[in-house]
């Protein structure tokens, strides 16, 4: 049998089917991942413009039109990534959410004094609390929380309740022999309060003075102080005065 020639006069034996087959599907599979690289991309893409949108003009405000516009594509294209406008919404939720707990990072320590531990959770809450997209996701939810409250509910739970949960297990595992409490999810719920409610309301609904270091580290230390008054199975060696001087944020 003579083996297939190629150019320039060099033969070579031919490949089995099968391995042609292979090729063939590895290629086919690479197109795939590529396609739905773009794909991704492209919705990621879709999802921040969307996001600029509802922050600028909120729900009620924004159209599909508007976004494709500013997208460059046609409605179609939109439509072909999210059924309709609630449907991306809840992507902006999601994403966002998503968004804001990578790149503000609560701080768990698990060395030093439960007083100095504790403060310095509060402080990675309140830098959380007073990151300029937490407040716009808040202004844009809260309007909306009794017309979708589907929605409301995915903000609560990847953005809140997630942020509590984080910091219920937190305290069990590191201050079971500190707190007199086994209801870590109540002490969750109580720590995240003292720490950024002021603050939270403050900005969300754009009153009182600009926010300083020294305003967030005050607050940090009172909340800490104050949980610990009320939780400590030590109350009593927490300084009277730091637990009970409230760092008011009002101007």
């Amino acid at each position: 049998m003579i083996a297939p020639t190629v150019s320039g006069g060099a033969s070579r034996q031919a490949r089995p089917a099968s391995t042609l087959s292979d090729q063939a599907d590895r290629g086919s599979k690479s197109c795939d991942n590529k396609r739905e690289v773009r794909r991704l991309a492209r919705r990621a893409h879709i999802v921040a413009i969307a996001r600029e949108h509802f922050f600028q003009h909120g729900f009620a405000g924004t159209t599909m039109s508007a976004i494709a516009l500013t997208l460059g594509g046609s409605k179609a294209t939109l439509w072909s990534y999210f059924a309709s406008k609630e449907a991306l919404l809840e992507a902006v939720v999601r994403d966002t959410t998503e968004v804001v707990q990578r790149d503000t990072i609560l701080s768990l320590p698990t060395d030093g004094d439960p007083a100095d531990r504790l403060t310095e959770l509060c402080r990675s809450m309140i830098e959380r609390a007073c990151s300029p997209i937490v407040t716009k996701l808040i202004r844009l939810i809260g309007p909306l929380a009794d017309q979708q409250p589907e929605i409301a509910k995915i903000f609560f739970e990847c953005g809140p309740g997630e942020t509590l949960d984080l910091i219920g297990e937190y305290l069990r595992n590191q201050f079971p022999d500190s707190v007199w409490t086994a209801d870590y999810p109540a002490a969750a719920r109580d720590l995240l309060g003292l720490s950024i409610t002021e603050i939270q309301l403050q900005r969300a609904w754009g009153v009182g003075h600009k926010i300083t270091a020294a305003d967030k580290e005050k607050r940090a230390r009172h909340a800490a102080a104050v949980f610990l008054r009320a939780y400590g199975k030590d109350a009593v060696s927490i300084p009277h005065d730091t637990a009970c001087a409230n760092p008011s944020m009002q101007s």
